[in-house]
């Protein structure tokens, strides 16, 4: 994963960097290196960002079902 999906993959969640890096149990420095390419992103980081997007775009699709 590259740090411009990382860094779209958070942006289309909403979340801002410290609330991402609450979710994944790391630092908001952590987040800003891996979005900037100043720290490689693992793959179990790449996997748990796709998750938490994963898991957003579906309650979102929840939110927006007609009652």
């Amino acid at each position: 994963m590259t740090s411009e999906e990382y860094k779209r993959l958070r942006k289309e969640t909403g979340l801002l960097q410290k609330d991402m890096a609450e979710n994944l149990g790391v630092t908001r420095k952590t987040i800003t290196d891996r979005e900037r390419g100043a720290a490689k992103i693992t793959e179990e980081a790449a996997l748990a960002i796709r998750q938490i997007a994963s898991d957003y775009g579906q309650n979102r699709e929840n939110d927006q079902s007609p009652a």
